[in-house]
Protein backbone atom coordinates (compact mmCIF):
# COMPACT_ATOMS: atom_id res chain seq x y z
CA UNK A 1 0.00 0.00 0.00
CA UNK A 2 1.34 3.41 -0.94
CA UNK A 3 1.22 6.40 1.01
CA UNK A 4 1.69 8.71 -2.33
CA UNK A 5 -1.48 10.35 -3.82
CA UNK A 6 -3.13 8.27 -6.42
CA UNK A 7 -2.15 9.30 -9.38
CA UNK A 8 -5.33 9.91 -11.44
CA UNK A 9 -8.54 10.64 -10.04
CA UNK A 10 -11.25 8.66 -11.37
CA UNK A 11 -12.75 12.49 -12.45
CA UNK A 12 -9.99 13.46 -14.05
CA UNK A 13 -9.02 9.87 -15.66
CA UNK A 14 -11.58 10.87 -18.74
CA UNK A 15 -9.60 13.76 -19.46
CA UNK A 16 -6.29 12.09 -20.48
CA UNK A 17 -5.41 10.23 -22.97
CA UNK A 18 -4.26 6.63 -22.71
CA UNK A 19 -0.47 7.68 -22.96
CA UNK A 20 -0.88 9.91 -20.69
CA UNK A 21 -2.62 7.88 -18.10
CA UNK A 22 0.72 5.32 -18.87
CA UNK A 23 2.95 7.77 -18.13
CA UNK A 24 1.21 8.95 -14.89
CA UNK A 25 1.52 5.14 -13.84
CA UNK A 26 4.65 4.99 -14.37
CA UNK A 27 5.96 8.07 -12.74
CA UNK A 28 4.33 6.83 -9.69
CA UNK A 29 5.82 3.46 -10.01
CA UNK A 30 9.18 5.33 -10.04
CA UNK A 31 8.21 7.62 -7.06
CA UNK A 32 7.23 4.73 -5.15
CA UNK A 33 10.29 2.80 -5.91
CA UNK A 34 12.20 5.76 -4.91
CA UNK A 35 10.29 6.22 -1.56
CA UNK A 36 10.96 2.16 -1.01
CA UNK A 37 14.63 2.44 -1.72
CA UNK A 38 15.45 5.58 0.48
CA UNK A 39 13.72 3.74 3.22
CA UNK A 40 15.96 1.29 3.25
CA UNK A 41 18.82 3.16 2.88
CA UNK A 42 17.83 4.79 5.90
CA UNK A 43 17.19 1.53 7.73
CA UNK A 44 20.81 0.93 6.44
CA UNK A 45 22.26 3.79 8.05
CA UNK A 46 20.44 4.13 11.37
CA UNK A 47 21.29 0.44 12.09
CA UNK A 48 25.24 0.78 10.86
CA UNK A 49 24.84 4.01 13.31
CA UNK A 50 23.41 1.87 16.11
CA UNK A 51 26.34 -0.61 15.27
CA UNK A 52 29.33 1.69 15.47
CA UNK A 53 28.10 3.68 18.45
CA UNK A 54 27.84 0.14 20.11
CA UNK A 55 31.34 -1.26 19.25
CA UNK A 56 33.29 2.33 20.14
CA UNK A 57 31.39 2.41 23.86
CA UNK A 58 33.11 -1.75 23.89
CA UNK A 59 35.87 0.04 22.81
CA UNK A 60 35.90 2.80 25.61
CA UNK A 61 34.96 0.23 28.30
CA UNK A 62 38.15 -2.09 26.98
CA UNK A 63 39.84 0.59 27.48
CA UNK A 64 38.91 2.33 30.49
CA UNK A 65 39.29 -1.19 32.37
CA UNK A 66 42.83 -1.81 31.05
CA UNK A 67 43.76 2.04 32.45
CA UNK A 68 41.90 1.14 35.79
CA UNK A 69 43.40 -2.40 36.10
CA UNK A 70 46.89 -0.37 35.46
CA UNK A 71 46.61 2.34 38.04
CA UNK A 72 45.43 -0.65 41.19
CA UNK A 73 48.09 -2.38 40.20
CA UNK A 74 50.66 0.40 40.10
CA UNK A 75 49.50 2.15 43.31
CA UNK A 76 49.58 -1.21 44.77
CA UNK A 77 53.27 -1.17 43.81
CA UNK A 78 53.89 1.77 44.57
CA UNK A 79 53.24 0.96 48.58
CA UNK A 80 52.75 4.54 49.25
CA UNK A 81 55.77 6.41 47.62
CA UNK A 82 54.70 9.43 46.45
CA UNK A 83 57.87 8.88 43.51
CA UNK A 84 56.57 5.57 42.06
CA UNK A 85 53.18 6.92 42.08
CA UNK A 86 53.94 9.55 39.65
CA UNK A 87 55.78 7.10 37.78
CA UNK A 88 52.39 4.74 37.56
CA UNK A 89 50.25 8.17 37.00
CA UNK A 90 52.59 8.69 34.13
CA UNK A 91 52.11 5.21 32.77
CA UNK A 92 48.71 5.45 33.37
CA UNK A 93 47.91 8.94 31.12
CA UNK A 94 50.62 7.17 28.08
CA UNK A 95 48.02 3.90 27.90
CA UNK A 96 45.26 6.43 28.32
CA UNK A 97 46.79 8.72 25.17
CA UNK A 98 47.31 5.45 23.01
CA UNK A 99 44.05 4.00 24.18
CA UNK A 100 42.45 7.70 22.72
CA UNK A 101 44.22 7.95 19.75
CA UNK A 102 43.37 4.44 18.79
CA UNK A 103 39.88 4.86 19.46
CA UNK A 104 39.42 7.84 17.76
CA UNK A 105 41.23 6.78 14.44
CA UNK A 106 39.01 4.00 14.97
CA UNK A 107 36.02 5.48 15.11
CA UNK A 108 36.13 8.97 14.05
CA UNK A 109 36.30 10.65 17.03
Amino acid sequence: MSLLPDVISSSRANDLTPRQVQAAARAQRSTELEVFRHGLGARLRAECDRIDSQAAGDALRTALDEELDLLDYGLRRANGSVAKAELVARKVEMLASMNNRRVAQRFGG
